[in-house]
């Protein structure tokens, strides 16, 4: 009995040493990463007190994560904050508590008139050309070091080139992990659309955690007679107009394309079926390096999260 009884203890204390490290080499094969995507910091005038900083904030894997601060040494001051409808239908900006939380899988859109960190009395001008070193502090992955290019609002009017400019600028060369290496597609969904309604569209961030540059050059559904890629450009007397994009959509290596309503998206185009919020369908993406992604996309309404 006590040879038994000795056993029995020595291999509960075997497996008390040896699960911290089963469970951390299963950590090491899971992607789990909080990063601001395609970022860029809005250029400033000689003398303004105040700037911003933009782009996606993507949590990948992993548990809920949550931007609480930032911090820059061109500024006295980082606050995380949004822009929202006060009285009188006029837009206000205010400090967002407790941060901008981040659930796995999913993405957030900082973005002129919602979204964003504000730089609070600069040090210096933001000039259109040069970068900005800006540290963002999350709650579970610590504190991340990122540099931005300052780029100037009056050159990216219209809804083509915003794009372009979003979705082709040069991204930093990163180590992401062998877990995170690939292409990852982010907070899918399809817009509801009701019977008879002829056409509808789907959108998703693209994330390019590879070492080159993709395109998105096609998509299918079964939910559709046909599918394309279009975007939202400005057209004559400033009316957006819908048109087919040429060539495909470019995700760059280590940055994102955002298909969202108002730009880019996937057009589906004689619709065989309703296509009702709380379903789901299938898209297929076809990308010129990775090949096809097929997803389960859900219905949801516009206005919906």
């Amino acid at each position: 009995m006590k040879r038994t009884t000795w056993l029995l203890v020595i291999i509960g204390l075997i497996g008390l040493l040896v699960w911290p490290l089963m469970a951390a080499a299963q950590d090491e094969t899971e992607c789990d990463i909080a990063y601001l995507f395609n970022g860029w910091a809005r250029a400033s005038a000689e003398g303004a007190p105040n700037g911003a900083v933009f782009g996606l904030l993507v949590k990948l894997g992993g548990e809920e994560d949550t931007l609480v601060g930032a911090s820059s040494d061109v500024a006295a001051a980082v606050e995380l904050h949004e822009m929202v409808m006060g009285d009188n239908d006029v837009m206000q900006m205010r400090p967002v508590e407790g941060g901008f939380v981040l659930p796995p899988d999913r993405y957030l859109e900082l973005a002129p008139g919602g979204y964003h960190i504000m730089l609070i009395g600069l040090r210096q001008p933001l000039v259109a050309g040069e970068t900005l070193d800006l540290t963002l502090h999350f709650e579970r992955a610590g504190d991340i070091p990122i540099t931005v290019p300052i780029r100037d609002m009056t050159t990216m009017e219209g809804g083509e080139q915003m794009a372009d400019e979003m979705t082709m600028q040069p991204m930093p060369a990163m180590d992401w992990g062998e877990a995170c290496a690939g292409l990852h597609v982010v907070g899918a969904w399809a817009r509801a659309a009701a019977a008879g309604m002829p056409n509808s569209a789907a959108y998703a961030l693209v994330l390019n955690l590879t070492d080159q540059d993709d395109t998105l050059i096609a998509a299918s559904s079964n939910a559709a007679g046909a599918v394309e890629l279009h975007q939202m450009v400005t057209g004559d007397n400033d009316v957006m107009q819908m048109r087919p994009v040429e060539g495909g959509i470019v995700v760059p290596a280590g940055g994102a394309a955002l298909l969202k309503p108002g730009g880019f998206h996937i057009m589906m185009i004689g619709l065989t079926e309703a296509l009702t919020a709380g379903d789901t369908i299938e898209i297929t993406l076809t990308f010129a390096e990775s090949g096809e992604v097929t997803l389960t996309v859900p219905v949801k309404e516009p206005e919906e999260d």
